[in-house]
């Protein structure tokens, strides 16, 4: 399964003679891009600089679809919903945080390494996103950031001119209902509901088949305590054997790919942040530290804080 990574032009746009597998970049590819690029360049704040490039056009006919859109939160769920059809390595989601909401990414793809770059990116392309949506009138409440604090704060600072919570256990940002409810000036119904049916079309032909599904719906399902089977078939709109059959016809089960799901994130947070090893646990959903310790000692043949530590030594 070939990956892609949101802020490349989707399959959608492309000429008919660049279709197909070759047509994009394997997400563990493009986060290894990413980071060489912003090593070399010697630049810290290269995702942010180049996040911040980015514009509703970069994502085609998604774009289109959330200018049109009623209010903010339209278009954002517009964008969550196809999402997917850019990148199946990452899961942009919008979910209920407290009295407010999450707009957030989370990296799920089981082959890549983490990537501050990357976290980097979609903050600056989520700021930019809702400047352009709202000609500026609309500004995130907080930021939520995997990733300790840096040594020079200052560019995110200067990007986002909102609080900023480092050393989290998700990336994203924090917008109010009342926000979620802004007016568009371009919405559009006629022209959405166009759009639209263009891509839902697109998705039903989509090549991924139901592990992909299954990995993009559930890495941002997790962050709302939903780590189940008929959970995630709920929300695939699809009777819970009807998914296991199609998962076992790829290879593969429910539970695998939720461990593969719970190892990549468990890697990003004890890599790139300080939270306790219980703290990571209970994100991921286990009820208790050892079962996490247990499950993770499965995983990699060593406990947390012993892959911690190896991982900072090395």
């Amino acid at each position: 399964m070939v990956q892609t990574v949101f802020i490349v032009h989707p399959r959608f746009d492309l000429p008919d003679h660049w279709h197909g597998p070759d047509a994009f970049i394997a997400y563990a590819s493009y986060l290894s891009i990413l980071d060489r690029s912003a090593a070399l360049s010697r630049c810290a704040d290269f995702g942010l600089r180049l996040g911040s490039r980015q514009t509703l056009a970069s994502l085609g006919p998604v774009g289109r679809v959330m200018q049109h859109a009623a209010t903010l939160g339209e278009a954002l769920t517009d964008f969550v919903t196809f999402q997917i059809g850019n990148s199946t390595g990452g899961a942009v989601y919008l979910h209920r945080s407290g009295d407010d909401f999450a707009f957030g990414y989370g990296i799920y793809d089981p082959q890549t390494q983490a990537s501050r770059a990357m976290y980097d990116l979609v903050v600056a392309v989520g700021f930019t996103l809702i400047r352009d949506l709202t000609a500026g009138r609309i500004l995130p409440l907080e930021v939520l950031m995997i990733g300790r604090e840096p040594a020079e704060p200052a560019p995110y600072r200067s990007l986002t001119h909102r609080p900023i919570r480092f050393d989290q256990s998700e990336t994203c940002l924090i917008l109010s209902r009342a926000q979620l409810e802004f007016p568009l000036e371009r919405a559009d119904l006629a022209a959405r509901e166009a759009l639209l049916g263009a891509l839902s079309e697109r998705l039903l032909q989509a090549p991924w088949g139901a592990v992909s599904r299954v990995r993009h719906a559930l890495r941002s399902l997790m962050l709302r305590g939903v780590h189940s089977m008929p959970g995630v078939a709920a929300h695939l709109q699809i009777h819970p054997r009807s998914l296991r059959r199609e998962l076992a016809g790829e290879g593969t089960t429910f539970e695998a790919i939720k461990d593969d799901i719970r190892y990549a994130v468990a890697r990003q947070l004890l890599s790139m942040t300080q939270l306790a090893a219980a703290d990571v646990g209970m994100s991921l959903g286990y009820s208790t530290p050892s079962a996490f310790v247990h499950a993770f000692r499965r995983w990699s043949g060593v406990s947390p804080i012993q892959w911690r530590r190896q991982r900072r030594e090395g």
